[in-house]
């Protein structure tokens, strides 16, 4: 026996003796089912008997073994073809990703968020879709989406591996499970190699469904050979390893499709950037023995590197305006416009059942799942936590539908907000207490819609709070910042309003949308250095006198002067500043964070699911800037009044995080810390805010994003305010010494 076959041998010793039954098999077996998707070792031996033909294919192999000839290659018998991918799977306690899973469990998604009005139909018209599936050449195929195509992409892609798996083989690995898993299996999907161990066990479980005629003698003859060469890659394997162990598996098909969405790789999406080359060099090998492999690359963001001969890029923006009336094709549309192709007998020959002995129990579960299991997963627990509580108190209702928690629904976060938050600082507060100064906001953005008839009925509770229109934009007059044709600067006006129920907003209008109707921002810089000059300086010397600035907006470079030195100018003024990092990060790290959120003297915001959670337009947790200074809020599905659309992105948690920060100034500025001079001074400063902002603020996920939750400071359940306010002043004297507060708890030993 060869040095590949005993490793081979010694790998399957090696997994009967990890299989071997022992007392907490079973406590380990059940704790294994908290996690759907995830699929081990010891989760296959519950589900088939793993580790019984384990036993059977060694006896078989040593026994062949003695019994050959020296130098013969003993004959390969497999009671179960599974073996096949199983044992290198398996090798060194590696986790197998149920793609069949995290597919099923997207289409819940899916149907919970009404994605089924995400329209798709334009994608499935494209020329490039259409060469990709049935023209004459295979290739790689890059689509490449913006923040604004993020849920079209996500539907396609599940849609279009709907559509292939019923006519050919196809691998693929679409958006990751929840992101709670990474920290439980050291080795999921977060690194480009660990992907490609996914994709090479995939193309392995395609060879026992595809067997029919020749294959049977490639098993008998080259199988052993095969398994071992294969199981040893999967040990040891390098970047190249991969893409040979793919190489061999795709050897013995007629065509193969392969799907790949790389934000699964999340902030190390730039281990894809070698991709198409690669794949386009694995296709030009492949077809040179007659094999048929395409390949789509689906991902948010430019990929930066050589694409490979054989590559082509498809852009998919946001869906054209207006909508057409029919939201997606029929099945026999896209059979005619796309696969006419694909009815070759050649072809044909390929679309084999799977045999029953490749399924895993898991795998057929899942098939039966409801929608709800599918979204929870393990996260039944945090979820209960989050709701719990959250009844309506009255206290400044919000305006989202209440429908039901749906996946990374804001609901919850408004509720806990509104019951917890808003009742400890509003319900204290006597209406007629003229003494109290309300938190003074500076809204930069496109304006605030209040022309037309329906907007001023839709907008009409909120327009006592807002106290000046202002347009910076040159040769434009104030009304200007009274339209918004955008809506952009309306419902990031109405989120801030929403959060605080007394701050007054100064909208400053500094931003256009473009021509062409898209509702992407243009912001004029020299308009925003004249806002910010005028927001902050004093009211005795023609300014605002604000508390905050709001700036849901950004550009590449710090190369403007005038707004740097008005950030700067503002931040002596004692103004805090908050700015979104961006919606795309399509440079990756460190230019994904724009500015003016890079600024040092800004605190910069992410957007995060309403549980916290990642998105997919998130910017890089590893950018060398905002550290420190840098939370998340809630950023998706979010509403206002003046639209029924739902707004998405870090401009709208932006604002969230802003209504916060004046959430904070409000209850010091009430009994019992209105008396004291040290208390508001120092909140002033921006080290005494992010102090304040990451004691109410929970790390979420593998990133560790900052997940802003004002309740667990401000609103606990059963706590006086006195010992609230005692919190808040106890922050500040670790950051500005015991004096702090003194006048409302001075220091023991002081009268």
């Amino acid at each position: 026996m060869d040095t590949s076959h005993q490793c081979l041998v010694d790998e399957i010793k090696r997994q009967i003796r990890f299989l071997e039954p022992n007392p907490s098999e079973n406590q380990r077996a059940q704790q294994k089912k908290k996690y759907p998707g995830i699929i081990d070792a010891r989760q296959q031996n519950a589900d088939q008997r793993y580790r019984t033909d384990l036993l059977a294919l060694l006896l078989n192999l040593t026994s062949d073994s003695s019994q050959s000839k020296a130098g013969s290659k003993p004959p390969l018998h497999l009671n179960n073809l599974s073996l096949f991918w199983q044992i290198p799977a398996f090798c060194g306690d590696a986790i197998v990703i149920d793609q069949n899973y995290a597919k099923d469990r997207s289409k819940a998604l899916q149907d919970l968020r009404a994605a089924k009005d995400t329209y798709t139909a334009d994608i499935w018209e494209r020329r490039e879709l259409t060469k990709w599936i049935s023209g004459a050449k295979p290739s790689v195929l890059v689509v490449q989406g913006t923040s604004q195509s993020v849920e079209r992409l996500e539907k396609f892609s599940v849609e279009l591996v709907d559509y292939l798996q019923g006519r050919c083989p196809t691998v693929f690995l679409l958006s990751s499970l929840p992101a709670f898993y990474e920290n439980s299996f050291s080795r999921g999907v977060s690194r480009g190699d660990a992907v490609l161990r996914q994709i090479a066990g995939q193309c392995l479980r395609i060879i026992p469904s595809s067997v029919k005629d020749g294959a049977l003698s490639f098993l008998a003859t080259d199988g052993l050979s095969f398994l071992a060469k294969t199981t040893s890659h999967f040990q040891t394997a390098s970047h190249e390893d991969w893409f040979s162990s793919i190489e061999a598996s795709l050897s013995h098909q007629v065509r193969v499709y392969i799907v790949l969405d790389i934000s699964i790789l999340r902030q190390h999406f730039r281990d894809a950037f070698s991709w198409p080359a690669e794949f386009s060099n694995l296709i030009h090998r492949l077809r040179s023995r007659r094999k048929d492999l395409r390949v789509m690359i689906l991902t948010g963001r430019s990929i930066d590197g050589e694409l490979g001969a054989t590559t082509r890029i498809m852009s998919v923006d946001m869906a054209p305006q207006p909508p057409p009336q029919i939201h997606d094709l029929s099945e026999s549309e896209k059979r005619s416009v796309l696969l006419s192709q694909l009815r070759n007998s050649q072809v044909q020959t390929s679309l084999l059942a799977s045999m029953s002995n490749t399924e895993t129990t898991k795998e057929r579960s899942v098939r039966n799942s409801t929608p709800a299991d599918l979204i929870n997963g393990n996260r039944k627990e945090e979820r209960q936590n989050l709701v719990e509580g959250t009844h309506r108190s009255g206290l400044g209702s919000f305006q989202a539908a209440d429908s039901g928690v749906t996946e990374g629904s804001p609901i919850p976060w408004f509720r806990n907000l509104t019951s917890k938050t808003h009742a400890a600082i509003y319900s204290s507060r006597s209406a007629k207490d003229n003494s109290f100064k309300p938190v003074k906001i500076a809204v930069l953005d496109t304006g605030f819609a209040y022309t037309e008839e329906h907007d001023k009925k839709s907008l009409k509770p909120y327009m006592h709070r807002i106290k000046k229109f202002a347009s910076f934009v040159e040769d434009e007059t104030d009304l200007e910042a009274m339209k918004d044709p955008s809506g952009h600067g309306t419902a990031v006006a109405v989120q801030m309003l929403k959060v605080s129920l007394s701050a007054v907003l100064y909208i400053c209008r500094v931003a256009t949308s473009s021509k062409d109707g898209s509702r992407e921002l243009f912001p004029d810089k020299e308009a925003v250095e004249r806002a910010i000059r005028k927001a902050v300086a004093e009211p005795e010397k023609g300014g605002w006198g604000v508390d905050i600035v709001n700036m849901s907006f950004g550009w590449a470079f710090d190369d403007h002067d005038g707004v740097r030195n008005a950030i700067r100018f503002a931040r002596r003024q004692g103004v805090h500043m908050f700015a979104s990092t961006s919606n795309d990060g399509l440079l990756g790290p460190p230019n994904d964070i724009l500015y003016p959120s890079r600024a040092p003297e800004v605190i910069a915001i992410d957007a995060a699911d309403g549980f916290g959670e990642y998105t997919r337009t998130t910017a890089s947790s590893v950018s060398s800037y905002g550290s420190g200074r840098r939370f998340s809020a809630p950023g998706t599905r979010l509403t206002s009044p003046h639209s029924a659309a739902l707004f998405d992105g870090s401009s709208f948690a932006c604002a969230i995080a802003a209504g916060i920060g004046a959430l904070v100034l409000e209850f010091a500025r009430q009994s019992p810390l209105q008396a004291s001079t040290t208390v508001q001074n120092s909140l002033k400063e921006m080290s005494a805010m992010i102090a304040i902002l990451e004691r109410m603020s929970a790390e979420k996920g593998p990133d560790r994003f900052k997940f802003l939750l004002p309740w667990t400071l401000l609103g606990k359940p059963g706590q006086p305010r006195e010992f609230t306010a005692y919190s808040l002043v106890d922050e500040l004297r670790n950051e500005f010494g015991l004096a702090v507060g003194s006048e409302v708890f001075p220091l023991e030993g002081e009268s």
